[in-house]
Parts: structure tokens; sequence; C-alpha cells
């Protein structure tokens, strides 16, 4: 290969790869509570500000991988994940969201923790990987959610938690962010707050480093022509 055409090759290799990694931003795992401590009435609330959050939040560009959970005494998958690439994806979502009906029962947040990342570690294509708890309680039964966590972080998966009123409890989430809704009445507006953090946020570009790399190596080959001459 001539020096030109290594030097096209290397150039051309970070752009590559930042195409690939662009198509996919983020894989997010939605853990929803079901328990019997949270009445008909909000988890209806509950519900409705998913769909609203991600009807005006989520895009139709393919950058948003979504799945959902809902979580009591078992663990339920409601919608597998499934990367948000059409409108019709994003109307599969709301709608089996809208769908799901309250299982009722104790809390089952770490085993939820521990479905989600399976999914996510089973899902090819790379993003940021983030599993999105919200509960209003503790974990009271199974697997404990702090154990769940370090075990997920070390799959390289972010665990984010919304505590919905004061007997919640996120305190089990060492390294993921935390929020607050006061009640299911303000579910909805801390929900928009995570979510945008998590739906817009980017990956950690390997590009900068393999650009920095190619231009290290024109340099060293601009270094080599001089020597000659």
């Amino acid at each position: 290969m001539t020096r030109s055409k290594l030097l096209a090759a290397v150039f051309a290799l970070p752009l590559m790869i930042a195409g690939a990694g662009s198509a996919q931003a983020n894989i997010l795992a939605l853990n929803i509570d079901g328990s019997t401590s949270i009445s008909s009435a909000n988890f209806n609330l509950q519900k409705q500000g998913y769909i609203n959050a991600l009807t005006s939040l989520l895009n139709t560009d393919g950058s948003n991988t979504v799945g959902v959970w809902q979580f009591a005494s078992t663990v339920q998958q409601v919608f597998v994940l499934t990367t948000i690439n059409s409108a019709a994806a994003k109307t599969a979502l709301l709608t089996a969201i809208g769908a799901m009906t309250q299982l009722t029962g104790n809390t089952a947040i770490g085993q939820s923790i521990l479905d989600a990342r399976t999914a996510i570690n089973a899902f090819v294509g790379p993003g940021n990987r983030i599993i999105d708890v919200s509960t209003d309680g503790t974990n009271t039964t199974g697997v404990l959610p702090g154990p769940a966590t370090v075990t997920a972080n070390g799959s390289g998966i972010t665990v984010n938690c919304l505590g919905v009123g004061g007997s919640a409890d996120c305190s089990w989430n060492g390294t993921g962010l935390d929020f607050v809704a006061s009640s299911a009445a303000t579910f909805e507006t801390a929900l928009r707050q995570k979510l945008t953090i998590e739906l817009t946020k980017t990956p950690e570009p390997m590009t900068l480093t393999l650009f920095g790399t190619g231009l290290a190596g024109a340099a060293f080959m601009r270094r080599r022509r001089a020597k000659k001459a």
C-alpha cells in the first residue's frame, strides 16, 4: 500500500466508526413499579406520565433503543428492547405502556435490574446502556437492588432511579443519577427531567482517540519524509 493510500485509510477510519456509532446512541430499559403500594389511580398517573414524556421527548431517528419492564412480586417484560427508528415503533412502545395492567404484590427492584441487564447485554449494538427504575418504595422480595446494580455496572450499564413519594428508597443506587417526585401527581415533571438526560446523552466517542491517532500517524509520516529530504 502506498503512503498516500495508507494516510487515506487512517483518516477514513474514524469517520467510518463515527458513522457506525451515530446510528445507536442509547439503549434504555424502563423498569416501572407496579407493586401494591401504588394505588390504581397513581399507577395510571405513572403510565400516563411515561406516555406524555416519551411522546414529546423520544425521537424516531433510531438514536434510542427502548425496552419496558414492570415489577412487583415478579418481573414482567412489557416491551422488548426495540430501536425506535419509525413512528410505528414509537407508537408500539406507547401502546404497550398504555396497555399495562398493574401486577400488584411485593417490590422486586433487584430482579428487575438483573432481567433488564440480561436483555441489554444480549442486544447487539454500541451506545450508552441505561436501566431506569421508578419506584415508590423499597425492595421487599428477591435479589437486593444494591448488588444487582453493582452487577449491572460491571456490564457497563448505568442504573438511574426515580423515587416517587416520601417512602421511596433509591439509596441502593451508588453511581447512577437519582431523581425525586414528591407525589404521583408530580411524577411526570421529574420523569421528563430524567428522560431528557437519558434520551439525549451521546456515547463517549472512540472517534476522538482514533482521530488523534490518525493525526499522529500523519505527522510521523511527514517527519519521515522531511528526514529523507
